[in-house]
């Protein structure tokens, strides 16, 4: 383990984490059960860029595997714990939790996510990491509905009606930025100083900022870009509206466009990041202009990989 972990687990101790956890945050190491190990990792989760139910509930789902183990060692563990685990969770009660298969598979992302961390605390490594391959063959979320080329053409045609609307439909196919990104954009975010190849920097606050980024933007952006922000008197706010006004703009350019498919943000997120593999781009180069926290790389990869090869 690196020593300029050491610090992060000696400077605090969590009280009621969650009950039967230990108090006391220690370095993590193999030798030591999984829930000794666990204020550690719940510490991580808070410390990370994760959502804000995150961090218990990955917590939770960690600690019974841990009370499953007992007190065996980190280092004891291997594939068979794992799958005698997944077979407890599905086997119906009073034997095991009967837990339905998008139960288990939300439990085993937490415990991934765990290893993943013990990995990069070199607690574990690539040989002694069992849970490798349970995540291999773990199920997999349903692939989403995304646009073909030829829908985008057609909503960015029925967006062209208006600056406001079309500016939306190019940040969201072009850059696939998430909704709460797109509200906290500002005009002072975007830079045309090269109005061959102009810019936006998408910024977070505070625990978020490693997912800050600098995106290259279609050259044709600049014009419809200053004529929204003229027409709309725009402040430096870029888009002062509710979620539930975008939502309500993306849904009915989508039914004039005549798509019968569910659009939405995320929808168009998708379609983006596989727009940019159609055109060449490597896969990790778009999963870092997503701003993906790299914990959610291999998922997106398979997620991404698939629907490329489906066509687009």
């Amino acid at each position: 383990m690196s020593g300029g972990q050491l610090p992060l687990f000696q400077r605090k101790t969590y009280k009621g984490i969650i009950p039967s956890i230990p108090l006391e945050v220690r370095v993590p190491a193999s030798d030591m059960p999984v829930l000794v190990a666990l204020p550690g990792y719940y510490l991580y989760l808070k410390e990370g860029e994760f959502s804000q139910n995150t961090p218990d509930e990955y917590t939770n789902d960690v600690k019974k595997f841990a009370l499953y183990l007992n007190e065996k060692p980190i280092k004891d563990i291997t594939k068979r714990d794992f799958q005698a685990w997944i077979s407890f969770l599905k086997t119906p009660s009073p034997k095991g939790e009967g837990y339905s298969a998008k139960t288990v598979s939300r439990k085993l992302s937490a415990l991934s996510n765990f290893f993943n961390w013990l990995l990069l605390q070199e607690v574990v490594d690539g040989k002694t990491n069992s849970m490798a391959d349970i995540v291999n063959s773990r199920i997999i979320p349903p692939l989403p509905e995304i646009l073909f080329e030829n829908e985008c053409k057609k909503l960015l045609a029925a967006a062209s009606n208006g600056p406001r609307t079309y500016l939306l439909f190019l940040l969201f196919l072009e850059t696939g930025i998430k909704l709460q990104e797109l509200f906290d954009l500002k005009i002072s975010h975007f830079d045309f100083s090269n109005k061959y190849s102009p810019e936006m920097l998408v910024k977070h606050a505070a625990k978020k900022a490693k997912r800050d980024r600098l995106l290259k933007l279609p050259m044709e952006i600049g014009a419809v870009f200053t004529e929204y922000v003229e027409r709309y008197e725009v402040g430096d706010n870029l888009f002062p509206y509710t979620q539930r006004f975008i939502r309500y703009l993306i849904t009915e350019t989508a039914e004039n466009a005549g798509i019968q498919k569910q659009v939405s943000a995320q929808i168009l997120r998708d379609t983006c990041a596989v727009r940019q593999l159609k055109r060449g781009e490597g896969i990790e180069r778009v999963l870092q202009r997503l701003g993906l926290s790299e914990m959610t790389w291999e998922d997106a990869k398979v997620k991404y990989t698939k629907l490329a090869k489906a066509g687009i």
